[in-house]
């Protein structure tokens, strides 16, 4: 076994840092001092990777070798009696840590709130849970909330660690907190007057009520809800697990904030807002164009564009205009019938004598149209506005060209 050196030893059960290990088996004292232990090696990697910062490390004068890899930190080799006494325990936990509990906290669009609930384990699961789905806000609605009891912390896997824990004198001054920060309260009830997964959000942080194991949420926190929503079971199922109902909620609850957020960026993307642009454009000028002639928008522009170009296949047709297949005959044959465009030899569409007198008679109608869309523009909007639009159209070239 490889030795470990720089090791200091404890022996005495005096001993400061035995002292403060013991007391922070008290809740009080966790939560006055902002310390909590850390039992065991796994639970110590948890909380390394989790950055928490560690006063020092206890461990067995028998397992010394626990340590080769946190030489960096204070490290004390004591008796399985002393830690027995650290632990308040009848069995030897061979390393335990003192560790800090994180402070900062940021703002979030998703939180859990926790209302008098006491099994730990149940809590452990709900925080690794929300994790899972990116949660790591936890507000409880009593002030002595433990966040670091061992069965917490290993049901939840560590993830203790980096959970951001607010709490409250009770749930009303939750209430009032969660009010302040703009969120909606979504509290879980057998008794809710929607399933959870009709309910319709609104576009605001949310804040998953979770109630005790026994009585479920307060009447304070049911009453100021925005929405009190169950979850449906079978008949035969009398209630659930309320980690697994945490579970259940957050899912369905995060997939609508998903969803939600997806429609708004849809709705507010570049690519919509200048293809709904060019729809009303072109729904502008058909208007006026109706008033004098057979001719679509889309029609007239395609004619413009034969004018420029000369020849034009059916496949650049469709790509440039988005012209369907099964819009196709619709598109074209009023433009051949009316001999304003002709078929080569090649099968690609040319513009007739015609059409190109047809182009300079309607060329007003766009021109009037466009005066009219850009009336409320300056000289100077009007230039940056086609500039604008030009680079957004060499851009994509460029891309298009590099895939």
């Amino acid at each position: 076994m490889k030795e470990v050196s720089n090791i200091k030893e404890i022996v005495s059960l005096k001993d400061d840092r035995i002292q403060l290990a013991r007391s922070l088996n008290s809740l009080k004292v966790r939560i006055e001092k902002d310390k909590f232990l850390i039992e065991g090696k796994e639970a110590i990697e948890w909380a390394i990777d989790s950055d928490i910062a560690i006063d020092y490390i206890l461990v067995s004068n028998k397992q010394c070798h626990l340590v080769e890899k946190y030489q960096t930190y204070d490290v004390y080799q004591v008796s399985e009696g002393l830690l027995k006494k650290a632990t308040d325990t009848n069995y030897v936990i061979p390393i335990i840590a003192v560790g800090n509990r994180k402070k900062e906290i940021v703002n979030t669009d998703f939180c859990i709130v926790l209302d008098n609930l006491n099994d730990f384990g149940n809590i452990g699961t709900i925080i690794r849970t929300s994790h899972a789905f990116g949660i790591q806000t936890l507000i409880s609605t009593k002030s002595d909330f433990d966040l670091f009891h061992r069965k917490t912390i290993d049901a939840s896997r560590g993830r203790v660690f980096n959970t951001q824990l607010m709490t409250f004198q009770s749930p009303i001054d939750t209430v009032k907190y969660l009010r302040s920060h703009n969120f909606q309260i979504v509290t879980t009830s057998p008794h809710g007057t929607q399933l959870q997964s009709m309910v319709k959000l609104a576009d605001m942080p949310v804040a998953l009520v979770v109630g005790n194991e026994t009585f479920g949420a307060s009447e304070e926190l049911i009453e100021n809800a925005d929405y009190i929503v169950q979850i449906p079971m079978y008949s035969e199922v009398e209630s659930l697990n309320v980690g697994v109902a945490t579970g259940i909620s957050i899912y369905e609850l995060k997939l609508k904030r998903i969803l939600g957020m997806i429609e708004k960026s849809i709705k507010s993307t570049l690519g919509r807002d200048i293809n709904v642009a060019a729809m009303l454009i072109r729904e502008v000028i058909d208007k006026e164009l109706k008033k004098i002639s057979f001719l679509s928008s889309n029609q007239l522009v395609f004619m413009m564009v034969l004018k420029c170009d000369g020849t034009i296949s059916l496949n650049d047709s469709q790509k440039q205009f988005g012209i369907p297949d099964n819009e196709i005959d619709a598109h074209f044959q009023p433009l051949i019938k009316n001999k304003l465009i002709a078929i080569d030899a090649n099968n690609n569409y040319l513009l007739t004598e015609s059409g190109a007198e047809t182009i300079g008679k309607l060329w007003t109608i766009i021109e009037n149209a466009e005066k009219e869309i850009l009336a409320d523009f300056t000289d100077y909007q009007k230039q940056e506005l086609k500039s604008l639009l030009q680079k957004v159209i060499s851009k994509c070239d460029q891309i298009i060209q590099q895939k």
